[in-house]
């Protein structure tokens, strides 16, 4: 769905708003966060469920918000339950008692994943030139299938588009261990926002290379 040089210009857009979100996702937890986009995918929405339940181990949790303008439809940050628990303790101050982090959780991921999206999206669509709105972050936990489905509040189908970007997360936090998570940002566009992306790296690429 993508050419090469779009998949390229795609990448690097992504690369340079995950950059931007590990700066701010570092001064939330306080210590120094890696984000990295090793690739990006342009599929059809209805194959995402099986790329993810291949790639990530279930059970899986998703942090979600809807979207607007350049990127109508909704975002999504996947990652498995196990690592997501590794997050939130990296997240939390170590006096709070291991056995309150459970009921903080969702409140930390919902922090987590506004941080992480709203940073990236918002660099990105600047730099292509285009405004994007952002809903409240909501948190759904399951399989692939499920976590899909509360984002988009349906199960997705072949209309449209999404986009994946494949993420490795790692954090170095004073006084403990690193954390290292894989996961993934979905984007699960709408058929007429998938045009318009496609359209507008057309002319991004076009503006790099004159």
């Amino acid at each position: 769905m993508l050419s090469d040089l779009e998949r390229d210009a795609l990448a690097e857009l992504g690369n340079i708003g995950i950059g931007r979100a590990s700066t701010a996702l570092g001064r939330m937890l306080g210590g120094l966060v890696t984000l990295s986009v090793p690739t990006v995918d342009m599929v059809p929405p209805d194959t995402v469920a099986g790329l993810l339940d291949r790639a990530l181990t279930p059970p899986l949790v998703g942090i979600s918000e809807t979207l607007g303008g350049l990127f109508a439809g909704c975002a999504l940050l996947v990652f498995p339950q196990a690592g997501s628990i590794a997050l939130v303790r990296a997240a939390l101050p170590p006096e709070i008692p291991a056995e309150e982090v459970p009921e903080l959780e969702d409140e930390v991921l919902s922090e987590l994943g506004n941080v992480v999206l709203n940073s990236a999206l918002a660099l990105v669509a600047n730099l292509l030139g285009e405004p994007v709105d952002t809903g409240l972050p909501a948190v759904f936990r399951g399989n692939a299938a499920e976590v899909l489905r509360g984002c988009a509040g349906t199960a997705p189908t072949a209309e449209g588009a999404a986009v994946l970007f494949h993420i490795d997360l790692r954090t170095s936090l004073p006084g403990g261990e690193g954390v290292v998570v894989g996961g993934r940002v979905v984007l699960l566009l709408d058929a007429g926002s998938a045009g318009a992306l496609q359209a507008t790296l057309g002319r991004y690429i076009g503006r790099l290379v004159a």
